[in-house]
């Protein structure tokens, strides 16, 4: 192969690639769940006065006698009328504000080769060089890395995910955190795909798993979203979650090629 060729390929070789990037505050939102109403309270209403029996009053000239003599006049006394109290309402507590559980190293820093503090690393790996290659289901173990685009798409350090040239590959990343049990959570994160044929790009998205669990088998996936350059960044949702009585969830980013590439003619 000339050497020009060779720069060509080269070049190519580095067009397909996966970044990964944290927003401003990548956080799990946790929302304690609000205490229960109080129970409405009755308010006692005051009981009603007796009525007084009617009284004779006599007027002048009438006399005592068993029963009213003319010239007698019945005067009832008036009788109160009760007054009913309005009964308060309880009013339900407002639910707290959502509080940001920041993770462990949320914006990708201090990448080695193949190690991110605070996170965990995986991939799929069915092909090695040497190996028979099918483009559609051959991949090839995935390097993680800083991202080296000049351009940072996106702001802050990033994560670059990328693997032998002209092969799929399957990356995830995760890292677990505590949580209150009975939280509502939910993830997100910003990601960009570059791939050398924009007809196809990279399959992504981010998921929970509200069990705490030790890697993404378990995790609730949110809309997989298959993106490249042409895009620009997206933003990637996890559903929401409860967490469960673990206290823990786990937090997954996935990213896949959708296409191989193809070799280039000579």
């Amino acid at each position: 192969m000339s050497r020009k060729k060779w720069f060509i390929v080269a070049v190519l070789a580095l067009a397909d690639v996966i970044v990964l990037g944290a927003m401003a505050v990548v956080v799990i939102r946790s929302l304690t769940q609000p205490p229960p109403a109080l129970a409405p309270t009755m308010a006692a209403s005051p009981t009603p006065t007796a009525t007084s029996p009617p009284t004779w009053t006599l007027v002048s000239g009438a006399t005592l006698s068993p029963a009213p003599v003319s010239g007698a006049t019945l005067t009832p006394t008036e009788t109160p009328t009760p007054v009913n109290e309005a009964t308060p309402t309880a009013t339900p507590a407002l639910p707290p504000t959502p509080a940001p559980v920041p993770l462990e190293n949320p914006t990708f820093e201090n990448i080695l080769e193949n190690s991110i503090p605070g996170w965990h690393t995986g991939s799929f790996v069915n092909w090695a060089s040497g190996d028979d290659f099918d483009p559609s289901s051959s991949y090839a173990a995935s390097r993680f890395h800083q991202a080296d685009d000049q351009r940072q798409w996106i702001n802050g350090p990033t994560l670059q995910i990328d693997t032998e040239p002209w092969v799929k590959l399957r990356a995830w990343v995760f890292q677990t955190v505590e949580v209150e049990p009975g939280s509502s959570a939910q993830f997100e994160a910003h990601g960009m795909g570059f791939v050398e044929d924009t007809t196809g790009g990279y399959i992504l998205k981010a998921g929970i798993d509200p069990d705490g669990g030790e890697g993404c088998e378990a995790a609730r996936w949110g809309d997989e979203q298959i993106t490249n350059q042409d895009d620009g960044v997206i933003t990637l949702a996890a559903p929401k979650a409860t967490v469960g009585q673990a206290g823990k969830v786990t937090v997954c980013l996935f990213a896949e090629t959708q296409f191989a590439g193809r070799f280039p003619e000579m």
